[in-house]
This record gives structure tokens, C-alpha cells and sequence, in this order.
């Protein structure tokens, strides 16, 4: 093991391999002579690379994994290789990126369907001329530029489009009339109507048909004979940040951009998104034509495992590979990876075992962790331990996921809507309520082992071979539920509040369960064991029918809503009783029709907060640089080092706090340049707020 001396000699290097682990965006990590060091740090999921070379072949590809899980790195890796041959080219695109900034300018459009019409337009527009614009840059010809311009003047605009926009223009700014309208699969459908009234109190209506944006064949028919005059056979095109859209903007893309390339079997474009699970738009594409890749670690090990045990230690295998590659490259090969943690009372394969527990196989989430224990540890001169980890684990559930939860969907303006913000309360009563029923097994079980009530053998043994002078080792971090009722986690498990960790035969014949695990930090938060015993068939330990919440979850969702009639006030728990109003309509009680209403029990005491948060909502990208700061509440960033954490340019960075600073959520000071921090204003307009719900 490494003494005080030599372990604070590579503290810095260490500490880079950490925080480089936490990047977002666009993280294209370099050395001190601004090199790439993208192609000595990538540790693939598999062994031979294999997701990176299926998102380089000739598919179609979906990248489908949460924050963290390497999508953007892989597509940066994939880059970096495709460009060496010379018949291919890669165009990037952030989509999140393009909307905020377009949604920005047309902030000053006056009327609301005009603004949301110029702002579907500018975001496409903004999309082709930035693939026609990367695509000019590594093809030098001015031919790319003539099609910028006749993309911007409108050129390429499907005709019924440009209909629309002048109807809307009309409509409001020269008779203030109202177009309805939304996105569906096949483009932009009107409601059907456009009411409008003029002086003489007149109503017309004028009947219109959905609509496609642009014409987007023949940009691309455009676009490849222009390539193919300078021997370019495909383009390579990564649309980063898709489920960061909303689903309108999801629709945009796929629907006037993405369904039309796929659909008409071009094989000169190769798609490639990265996306989140459960937040995915893909309208009407063949998924035969669209290979779906996961990056989460059970739906990547599962296929080629024979049980859960050997899931685990492929996971485990990929965090070991990615942290050693991590510490070889930033010291220089002088440290390896063991010589980081204490291995005098706990060995080295432990912290690994820990390590995946804490994380999930995320490398953005050891990032945080690890970065969080060097402070404890490194920094002073002394190795990592289990307790530095725990400890860092626990602060990373209560800094980074749970404001992240919250704020997402309260303070994003992309992300805000009602049904949205009341649907993510029921998951936090949910995640409450899963808390409480795990303390009381655990409660319950200890009670009756010490009464001599307790006839579970395998809870017995735990028991017996897990006392501590503290008290009893008893992990209850995991449930299973069935199959079928995974949809009413996937809001949960986006936010790493659950982990997926198994699938296996229910004990029903035909029948599938799914075992989750809580977080790790949230059970350190709230003193509940993690993990199984160490005991002959610990496996079966999860599968212990205390843990099957099949029932339990469902009625503590449907528990949330109250289903009353307005004329009477009778209420209808009893699914029975509502069953039979569903099938007549009338009111069991008064008798009246249509008077049954659903309603969240505590959507009426939130009310004003909603509209608080509404008002307080702001970019995204002003969200993403409040938390950057706040996760570095301790220390004053640049522009330039908070642009390199969330893949944006300095001078976006700047421009951006020039609106901070007004709302007095950000202050700087200056040393040369500005080094900015956030303001207790901002902690506790948004990092503070716990949202506690009386049900």
C-alpha cells in the first residue's frame, strides 16, 4: 500500500481520473497539450468494443441508457474512429442545445401559436443548417452555403406549412384570431378548426389538414449529390440529448427528420440517437429498422449470463475495467488501482462489490461518489475505506439525485406541465411509503426473531449470523414486483432512486417478476440495510415473499387518488363500485350522470406551489449551470471550466449569467477573470425546497 507521501504526490492525478468520470455533455476529455484522451480512457461495455461497433456499422441505432451511462462518450469515441475513413463523414448535433437557444430568441414573438409555430420552424431550420453548415466545414465548397441560404429563406419549407404560418400570422397579429394545433406522429395536425370573429361578431371556419415542416427529401437528395461529387458515401448523423426534448420537440425530429430518412430505406445516412429509457418518441419507425442498444447494466449483462450472480459479476468486471483505465491514464501508469483503497482490513474485491452497489455500473455516478471520497481520503494523504464510500454515496444521493428529481420537472422549461409535476409526487409518496413498509419488515422481523416467533429460515440465519453490537444486520433494499407493472417504476428508475437488478419465473405459472433495489444512498439516508447475507442461497434471500410488493405498490398509487362525485360527495374506493360507474355513467348513490371525478389527494393543497414553481422556472441550460454550481458549492468556477462540465462554450456561459445575476441567483468575483458561484438565493429557491405531502 501507498504511504502518506507518495499517495498525496498523485493526489491531483487522481483526483483528475475522478471528476473526468463526471462530465456531461459533450466530454471530450484532453491532456495538458489539448490531445483527446477519448481513445485511452474508452472501456466499452463489452469486451472487442461491441456497442461501440454497432453504434459504427451500418444501422440505424438507438442508444438507449440514463444520465451517466456513457451515450455521449460512445458517440464521441464512434467519431473519433468513422472519421479516419475518408468516404465518411459524422455530423453531431445537441439537439437540447438547438432548442434552448432557439426557444430564447423567439421569447419576444408576440401570440402564442405564432410563437409556437415560428419556434417549430427556427428548431428544424436550426437542425438542417447545422448539419448543412458541419458538413460545409469538412467539405469545403460554397455550393453548402447557397443551400443554407435557401433552407433559411424557406426554400425547402413543405408548402402546407408555410400555409400554416401564414394563417397563424394572420390570425393574430391582423384579426387576433386563435389556431389550434398540435404535433402527432405524421407531422403537425390543426384541431380542425380556426374560429375567428371580426368587427361584425361574424364566426367562420376554415378547414385545414396535417402538415409536414419541410421538405425533407429533397434537402437530402441535395445533400448527398453534393457529397458524392467529393467521394463521400455516408453521413454519419449523432443526435445527442433527445429525451432532454419535450414530446412536441421529440415528434419534430422524428417525424420530419428521422421517419422520413429511415423509411425510405436511405442508405446514405446513418442515424444515431441517444436517448433516455421511458422517454422515447419514435412514432410510426419500423423498430426493425431501428437497432435499440441498452447501456443500463442488468438489459446489457442478462443476455449473457446464466443467473443473476453472474449479471453481478460482469458489472462488477466493467467498473473495475473503467476506474483501472481511469487511474493508469491520469498517473501515467505509476498507480494502479488498488493501491488507492485500504485493503488491510477489507479486500480490494469489495470495493469493487460496493462500488457497483453505490452506482449502478454508472461511470458518472462513480464520479461523483469517488470524487466526493477523495476530499475524506486522497487529499489527506490516506487511502480510500468502505466508510469514506458510504459516507460519499450518502451525500451523493442527498446533493446530486434528489434535487435532481425534484428540479427536473419543476424548475425545466421544457419538462414543466401539470399532469407531469402531479405524477412525480405520486412517485415521491410512492418511494415514501416503499421506505416505510422496508423499516417496518425490518422492525417487524427483528421482533419476532427476539419473541421466538420467527419460523423464516433464512431470516433466522441472518439474523444469527449478522449481530452486531449496534444491534441486527437486516438488508430489506430490495423488492420484486411482477413483470407487468415495471411501468410504474420507470420514473423512479430514471432518477437512480431504483435499480433494476433481476428478472426471473414467478412462482404463478407463465408469469415474470422484476427485482428492484432502492438506492444505495437513500438507505444509508434512511438507516435500512443494502444488499443480501452471504449465505448458501443468498439468492433466494430477495425472493422471500415478504419482499413481493405486486400488491403493495399498486394500491399505494391508486391510494393517491381520490374518485369522488360532485353532486353527492360519495366517494368510491371500492374498485367494485367504480368498475360499475365506468359501465353506466350514473352516480350509485344521487343517480346523476357524468358527476364522478379522479383527483390527486393532494393536487388541491399544492396549487399555489405550482404556480411558484411555474414562475421560478427557467432554460435548462440555466438549471444544468445552477446545479453544476451547487454540486461545487465550495469552490468558485470560470466560464470556461463550468462550459468544459456541461459541454457548452464559454461565452454561452457568460451570456448566461449576464440573466442570472440580475435574479440574484449567481454572484462572481474577479481574480483575473470571473469566478462565479451560486447564491444562497438560488440554494434555496431550488436545491432546498423538500416537498412533503400530506395524503
Amino acid at each position: 500500500m501507498m504511504d502518506e507521501m507518495t499517495i498525496l504526490a498523485v493526489s491531483e492525478n487522481i483526483e483528475d481520473a475522478f471528476k473526468s468520470m463526471i462530465k456531461s455533455g459533450r466530454p471530450d476529455i484532453t491532456d495538458d497539450q489539448n490531445n483527446s484522451l477519448v481513445p485511452d480512457i474508452y472501456v466499452d461495455l463489452y469486451p472487442n468494443d461491441y456497442v461501440l461497433r454497432q453504434v459504427m456499422d451500418d444501422n440505424h441505432t438507438l442508444l438507449k441508457g440514463r444520465k451517466g451511462t456513457g451515450k455521449s462518450t460512445i458517440f464521441l469515441r464512434a467519431e473519433q474512429e468513422l472519421s479516419l475513413s475518408r468516404d465518411k463523414i459524422c455530423i453531431y448535433i445537441n439537439l437540447q442545445s438547438i432548442y434552448e437557444e432557439i426557444r430564447t430568441a423567439n421569447s419576444e414573438v408576440t401570440g402564442d401559436s405564432l410563437r409556437q409555430y415560428q419556434t417549430y420552424r427556427n428548431f428544424f431550420t436550426e437542425i438542417i443548417t447545422s448539419l448543412a453548415s458541419r458538413l460545409g466545414h469538412k467539405i469545403k465548397s460554397d455550393e453548402f452555403g447557397q443551400l443554407i441560404t435557401d433552407i433559411e429563406q424557406g426554400k425547402y419549407i413543405d408548402v402546407d406549412f408555410q400555409k400554416s404560418i401564414e394563417i397563424t400570422t394572420i390570425s393574430q397579429s391582423e384579426e387576433n384570431h386563435s389556431v389550434g394545433g398540435s404535433l402527432n406522429s405524421t407531422g403537425f395536425q390543426f384541431d380542425g378548426n380556426a374560429a375567428q370573429q371580426n368587427s361584425n361578431t361574424e364566426t367562420r371556419s376554415v378547414k385545414t389538414h396535417e402538415l409536414r415542416l419541410f421538405s425533407i427529401h429533397a434537402i437530402i437528395a441535395k445533400i448527398k449529390a453534393l457529397l458524392e461529387k467529393h467521394g463521400i458515401k455516408y453521413v454519419y448523423l449523432f443526435l445527442d440529448d433527445f429525451s432532454e426534448l419535450n414530446l412536441d420537440k421529440q415528434k419534430i425530429v422524428i417525424d420530419s427528420l428521422v421517419s422520413p430518412i429511415i423509411s425510405s430505406y436511405n442508405t446514405f445516412f446513418k442515424v444515431k440517437i441517444a436517448a433516455y429509457p421511458s422517454r422515447i418518441y419514435l412514432g410510426n419507425i419500423d423498430s426493425s429498422k431501428l437497432l435499440t442498444h441498452s447501456l443500463d447494466f442488468y438489459d446489457v449483462y442478462e443476455k449473457s449470463a446464466s443467473n443473476y450472480l453472474q449479471v453481478e459479476e460482469l458489472a462488477m468486471d466493467y467498473v473495475e475495467r473503467t476506474l483501472r483505465r481511469r487511474v493508469q491514464v491520469f498517473t501515467n501508469n505509476q498507480v494502479e488501482l488498488e493501491e488507492i483503497f485500504d485493503t488491510s482490513k477489507t479486500e480490494f474485491r469489495e470495493y469493487i462489490k460496493t462500488l457497483f452497489y453505490c452506482s449502478a455500473g454508472i461511470p458518472r455516478s462513480l464520479g461523483y461518489i469517488l470524487t466526493y471520497c477523495y476530499l475524506s481520503s486522497i487529499n489527506q494523504g490516506k487511502l480510500i475505506t468502505i466508510a469514506n464510500i458510504e459516507t460519499a454515496t450518502e451525500k451523493y444521493y442527498t446533493d446530486n439525485i434528489l434535487p435532481d428529481f425534484f428540479n427536473d420537472v419543476r424548475f425545466k422549461q421544457s419538462f414543466y406541465d401539470d399532469k407531469t409535476l402531479l405524477d412525480q409526487f405520486t412517485q415521491k409518496y410512492l418511494v415514501d411509503q416503499i421506505v416505510k413498509k422496508m423499516q417496518s419488515i425490518k422492525r417487524d422481523t427483528i421482533d419476532s426473531y427476539s419473541k421466538g416467533q420467527l419460523k423464516n429460515k433464512i431470516f433466522i440465519d441472518t439474523l444469527e449470523k449478522n449481530r452486531k453490537p449496534t444491534g441486527y444486520w437486516f438488508p430489506t433494499s430490495h423488492f420484486y414486483i411482477d413483470k407487468d407493472l415495471e411501468p410504474l417504476l420507470k420514473t423512479l428508475e430514471l432518477y437512480f432512486i431504483v435499480n433494476k437488478f433481476n428478472e426471473g419465473s414467478s412462482r404463478e405459472p407463465g408469469k415474470r417478476v422484476s427485482t428492484y433495489g432502492l438506492n444505495y444512498g437513500l438507505c444509508l439516508d434512511k438507516k435500512l440495510d443494502y444488499g443480501r447475507p452471504t449465505l448458501r442461497r443468498s439468492y433466494d434471500y430477495w425472493r422471500q415473499e415478504i419482499f413481493d410488493f405486486s400488491t403493495y405498490i399498486p394500491s399505494t398509487v391508486s391510494g393517491v387518488e381520490s374518485r369522488y362525485c360532485t353532486n353527492c360527495g360519495k366517494e368510491y374506493t371500492d374498485d367494485l363500485e367504480y368498475t360499475m360507474y365506468e359501465k353506466y355513467h350514473r352516480c350509485l348513490s344521487c343517480g346523476v350522470e357524468n358527476c364522478v371525478v379522479s383527483q390527486k389527494k393532494f393536487g388541491t393543497t399544492i396549487d399555489a406551489k405550482i404556480r411558484t414553481w411555474k414562475e421560478q422556472s427557467l432554460p435548462n441550460h440555466y438549471i444544468e449551470i445552477l446545479r453544476l454550481l451547487y454540486n461545487h458549492k465550495e469552490e468558485k468556477l470560470s466560464a470556461f471550466e463550468i462550459g468544459q462540465q456541461i459541454d457548452r462554450h464559454h461565452l454561452s456561459i457568460t451570456k448566461s449569467m449576464e440573466k442570472l445575476k440580475p435574479l440574484g441567483y449567481i454572484d462572481f468575483t474577479i481574480k483575473g477573470k470571473r469566478y462565479y458561484y451560486i447564491t444562497e438565493k438560488a440554494i434555496q429557491t431550488f436545491f432546498s425546497d423538500e416537498v412533503n405531502l400530506i395524503v
